[in-house]
């Protein structure tokens, strides 16, 4: 009897050390990749400039759950606002910030307002009972509830974003962890809402030592850095392929774009019979402002153009820096006779303007021409009539509008006529 119960003491004392073991083991994993993400992010921010804002949310996201599970180790039987409701909060604060570098990542309304009202919520429903071990139940339920309105909420926003740029079943698939992390907290919740006795299985309720539950972090952390790396992937990307295409100076479409787009609204055009023209405006004189006032001063009428013509035209309309002092502007649903009054409006709207250079005032006039699909027309051909079409407006004088359909028109009118 007394062999059998040095025994058993032994077999607890072995279990509790393997426990402890377990535990230190799992902290030091833990901290060891909670620390490296939170480096990470903060070279992205810092050297590499990737994304700042939203790095540095990660950062700190990282470093607060870092903070978080140290806390956790230090549970006791004790109330200890500490080491429940500010571990608690620390967490969920990573949340919030995992949601808040979401939305800076890719240019989303930030959600500062609502999220604050839900940690503040949190927090009072949380300061309604000791934070001790007798109300762990309570308080494990309502950090799920509130990590998984976070975590499901971020999933939803990085579905939003990365679906304009992915398929719809890579955003999904790229965003499963968010959900599939606030599924699981909401499946805690429940449990423990309908069998309390299950908390030492599914919850750091007083210390660190169910397997479940030390995987259970471990797996979120990766799984949330992961995702987090993969859609600050794809909006670099994404960036770099929308760099590659736009004008620096202006911020319009550069020619690299303009066959793409082209050859889109032409397959339109040869399918459904959606007519569209091509513009090519040239400033006037713009050697004459670079002589005179500076490149600099150029660069801002430059700009300036830009800004009035994406300020004249519609959304769908494609507008290029063509050249130097060239633009071209593509059309979709616009016939010729269309085309001749958006041309007079943008005419219009830049002999209006007046641009002040170091308190000197700078007029600008444009030549513009214009030609519109026909159907023995090549994207080639049309590109060469609209611009020979701007050279006639120069050679008429400037700041004229010609279009060589007129001419064509006239031309077939004289045949005609003659026959």
């Amino acid at each position: 009897m007394l062999l059998s119960h040095h025994r058993t003491v032994y077999f607890s004392i072995l279990v509790r050390h393997m426990e402890h073991s377990q535990s230190i083991v799992f902290v030091q994993f833990f901290s060891l990749i909670a620390v490296s993400c939170a480096v990470a992010w903060t070279l992205l921010a810092t050297l590499l400039r990737i994304a700042p804002k939203a790095s540095w949310c990660f950062a700190t996201a990282n470093t607060f759950t870092f903070i978080g599970i140290l806390l956790y180790t230090q549970r006791t039987e004790a109330i200890s606002y500490l080491y429940w409701f500010v571990a608690d909060m620390t967490i969920l604060s990573g949340f919030a910030l995992v949601r808040w570098g979401c939305q800076h990542l890719f240019k989303q309304p930030l959600s500062y307002r609502f999220d604050l009202i839900l940690l503040a919520a949190t927090a009072l429903l949380m300061l309604l009972v000791p934070a001790s071990v007798t109300y762990a139940v309570y308080l494990v339920i309502i950090m799920s509830i509130t990590a998984a309105i976070f975590i499901t909420l971020s999933g939803i926003d990085n579905f939003l974003a990365v679906k304009k740029h992915l398929p719809i079943y890579y955003a999904a698939l790229l965003n499963v962890p968010f959900f599939t992390i606030g599924l699981l907290f909401i499946i805690r919740a429940v449990i423990l809402l309908f069998s309390p006795d299950q908390l030492d299985h599914i919850s750091a309720g007083d210390k660190l030592n169910s397997l479940l539950v030390l995987w259970s972090y471990i797996i979120l952390l990766l799984f949330t850095n992961l995702v987090l790396f993969g859609n600050a992937l794809t909006r670099l990307v994404y960036k770099a392929a929308r760099l590659a295409n736009k004008d620096q100076l202006t911020g319009l479409w550069n020619r690299h774009a303009l066959l793409n787009k082209l050859e889109e609204v032409d397959a339109l055009w040869l399918r459904n019979g959606l007519a569209y023209s091509l513009m090519v405006l040239d400033l006037d004189h713009f050697k004459r402002i670079n002589d005179s006032y500076g490149h600099l001063a150029g660069d801002m009428v430059l700009k300036n153009t830009a800004d009035i013509l994406q300020l004249s035209l519609r959304k769908i309309d494609f507008i290029c820096r063509y050249g130097g002092e060239e633009f071209l502007i593509i059309l979709p649903l616009t016939d010729k006779n269309e085309a001749q009054i958006v041309a007079e409006k943008v005419q219009q709207r830049i002999n209006d303007n007046t641009i002040l250079w170091q308190k000197k005032s700078i007029n600008t006039t444009l030549s513009i021409g214009y030609a519109t699909c026909k159907s023995h027309l090549s994207i080639e051909q049309l590109l060469q009539l609209a611009d020979d079409a701007m050279y006639l407006a120069k050679s008429k004088g400037r700041n004229t509008i010609c279009s060589m359909d007129s001419m064509e028109d006239s031309t077939d009118t004289s045949e005609k006529s003659q026959q």
